[in-house]
């Protein structure tokens, strides 16, 4: 089946149709296509730890397309330009004809148009001077010089996460963008650890002006912008939340409004970090056009569709609300995809005082749920600029405030290792400036990062709540000292179910419980303290982890000697 906009959405200035092909199955008897792929050790881990999809799920979702389905329908004379394993996909350029062909094979499930981006467009003043702020809201002394950076560190405090240790170290944060300037003082080249440029298939994203790969002018920029935001490093002048964080770098957007790219880059730039041990993906992108305002409901676009499987593999997913407040032409100013996803981090913008910035978009999604989810500086952000190696520029827009807040939960990974993607939202939504009473303007409000660093109500899930209850009781005695500790779970529906215990390193301590069938109702485990080869583990702070299906609740308990 062809859906009926791929002739007028999937048209391209050649003529030709560009289309997302969505095939039935994965047959595991027949060659696969991407047999290369292999997943790092570093992706296992952290879907171990923040994951939610069972071993059956993992192993459908990486099984390769079919190499058998990509041979025939090149044998239409279409041209295959991206293959998704997540989406059992691929995004082709064909003729009318040689689509009609590829909607008669028989495997292929339904065909829809490929979209193209909507890079954010940066509202006007994008390059402006400092922000104006109350001096009275600045915080205390520090041992780190913020220089003007400062201000959108201090609203959503930073500063004093900083000040316990946190720098986002150890985490690896994928930024999808469009390119990035490597030789700013600000970003040290070391805490790269790979990039790809998804627009001429390369290991560069910075500028290229070979004859075959030609960037036009400014391609880099927002891309540097973001990336520094998040993570620089240049004391006096600019620290972002995560100033210790690795990078993996993915080009897959093109700059200019007539040269779009296509959302096809945005899937295969999600697969590319996640296969490499990727924890959090911050995406200053949105998609307004060929998509209208009832297609955000959390189901449909095919960024959303893919974010949603990110977050089920474990990966925090940091994206812009949009700028487009006050463009009519854009259903009232509403949200963009992917920021309609139930499992994403929306950001909206405010200024240096906390008021919402005029250009900050708005929600509801269309099936009625409040977003953007919260907010950080959008006015004035304190940004590397692609210019020079020590050049910078003050600048505007949600571009900037998902970058502070992507930063922002690689402190809080590094401080809550086990921390699930739902809980980093519980964390961030129920401490925010408003958390008592979120509305569509600002979410759950301004994100306080220290208040979230010590957030303890874990457990609640907003994506699944309401269609898998699952509950771990408080641990008894907590702390321990040496008797044996009862950990009581509720299950809402028949699920396998595991105990895990780590400690806070994130180092597996032992399995203490797995059946894969349990009925609905409550159980129970004893723990002993005592770990996988039956010794005692020492005094010290552990977390155990309660797996059921697909979700997940953390405790801590405390064992003293």
């Amino acid at each position: 089946m062809i859906a009926a906009d791929t002739y007028t959405i999937g048209s391209r200035e050649n003529g030709r149709l560009r289309a997302w092909v969505f095939f039935s199955h994965k047959p595991r008897s027949l060659a696969l296509a991407n047999d290369r792929f292999s997943v790092t050790e570093a992706a296992r881990e952290r879907r171990q730890r923040r994951g939610r999809l069972t071993a059956a799920e993992l192993q459908e979702l990486d099984l390769s397309v079919s190499l058998d389905f990509l041979l025939h329908i090149r044998e239409t004379g279409a041209t295959v330009r991206r293959v998704s394993r997540w989406l059992n996909a691929v995004s082709v350029e064909a003729t009318p004809e040689q689509l009609l062909a590829i909607a008669d094979l028989s495997f292929v499930k339904s065909i829809q148009p490929l979209r193209r981006t909507g890079l954010l467009p940066l509202p006007p003043g994008t390059e402006t001077g400092p922000p104006v702020l109350d001096k009275s809201q600045a915080g205390g002394q520090t041992h780190l010089d913020y220089g003007p950076s400062l201000i959108q560190a201090e609203l959503i405090k930073v500063p004093q996460v900083h000040e316990m240790g946190y720098s986002g170290k150890g985490i690896t944060v994928l930024m999808l963008d469009t390119g990035f300037y490597q030789g700013h003082v600000a970003v040290d080249p070391a805490r790269i650890l790979a990039q790809y440029d998804f627009l001429f298939d390369d290991g560069n994203t910075e500028d290229e002006n070979a004859a075959d790969t030609t960037d036009l002018g400014n391609q880099q920029n927002h891309g540097t912008y973001t990336y520094s935001a998040l993570g620089g490093y240049a004391p006096g002048a600019l620290i972002g939340p995560g100033f210790e964080v690795n990078y993996l770098l993915a080009k897959t957007e093109s700059y200019p409004n007539e040269d779009r790219s296509e959302e096809d880059n945005y899937v295969a730039g999600l697969e590319w970090g996640e296969g490499l041990g990727a924890h959090i993906v911050s995406s200053s992108l949105g998609y307004l056009d060929w998509y209208t305002f009832d297609s955000l409901d959390g189901q449909t676009a095919v960024t959303t569709r893919a974010v949603r499987i990110a977050t089920r593999l474990g990966m925090v997913v940091v994206t812009a609300a949009g700028n487009a407040r006050n463009d009519p032409a854009w259903w009232g100013g509403h949200i963009i995809a992917p920021a309609d996803a139930d499992s994403i981090l929306a950001v909206g913008a405010v200024d240096g005082n906390g008021l919402l910035a005029p250009f900050s978009s708005l929600g509801p999604t269309f099936d009625g749920r409040i977003k953007p989810d919260v907010t950080a500086l959008g006015v004035s952000v304190m940004a590397a600029s692609a210019a020079g190696p020590t050049a910078y520029r003050y600048v505007n827009g949600t571009s900037l405030s998902t970058p502070l807040v992507a930063g922002s939960v690689a402190l809080l990974l590094q401080a809550h290792p086990l921390w699930s993607p739902s809980d980093v939202w519980n964390a961030l939504r129920f401490t925010a400036s408003q958390s008592g009473a979120p509305d569509n303007d600002q979410g759950w409000g301004i994100i306080d990062v220290a208040a979230a660093i010590n957030y303890t109500q874990l457990g609640s899930d907003p994506v699944t709540a309401a269609t898998f209850d699952l509950a771990l009781a408080p641990i008894h005695p907590n702390p321990a000292d040496g008797r044996p500790v009862l950990i009581r779970w509720t299950l809402g529906r028949p699920s396998s179910v595991s105990i895990d215990v780590y400690n806070l390193l994130g180092q597996h301590v032992l399995n203490l419980y797995r059946r894969p069938s349990n009925l609905p109702g409550p159980g129970s485990a004893l723990w002993r303290g005592v770990d996988g080869q039956g010794r005692r583990v020492p005094s010290g702070v552990y977390l155990v982890r309660l797996s059921a299906g697909p979700e997940s609740r953390v405790r801590r308990l405390v064992i003293r000697r």
